[in-house]
């Protein structure tokens, strides 16, 4: 078995009064081992922040008080729009896997699992003076504008 690996970071805008957070930036470095077609693995890292961005930002099963779903359409759940998605930069490191002959480590996982975290300690970042704290994802607008709320009156805590 081989292991893929590398490192994400999100710039993003939290607009306070709304509490809609914009991703202004994001970049990948990653280690897919040995690329034997890199415009492909760049576009499974991408493809992979855009669905992060929808894990992050928006998508979420929910239900009500009587435990109807919510979300049980495309309708009501959220997947990320073109306009919701900022440039990805994408770089490699090449470091081949001494575990098969071709030197290969994959792709697909070590790009849609970070975004969700990249992107909430952005936010985390932004508020940070605020005393907002971010604990879950997806980071909601409603969430946001409380623990905003609350700064404002004192009882956030630092």
């Amino acid at each position: 078995m081989t292991w893929a690996s590398g490192a994400h970071a999100a710039t993003v805008e939290v607009d306070r009064e709304t509490g809609t957070v914009t991703v202004l930036g994001y970049h990948v470095v990653h280690d897919a081992g040995r690329e034997i077609n890199p415009r492909l693995v760049e576009g499974q890292a991408q493809g992979g922040v855009v669905q992060g961005i929808g894990a992050a930002l928006s998508e979420g099963i929910v239900y009500d008080e009587t435990g109807q779903l919510l979300t049980g359409s495309l309708m009501e759940y959220g997947l990320p729009t073109a306009d919701a998605v900022p440039s990805i930069d994408v770089s490699g490191r090449d470091s081949p896997s001494p575990l098969n002959p071709l030197g290969l480590k994959g792709t697909g996982e070590g790009s849609a699992g970070p975004p969700p975290a990249a992107i909430a300690n952005a936010v985390a970042d932004a508020l940070a003076l605020e005393g907002v704290e971010v604990n879950e994802v997806p980071v909601r607008r409603e969430a946001l504008l409380a623990s905003l709320a609350r700064s404002t009156r004192g009882t956030a805590r630092p």
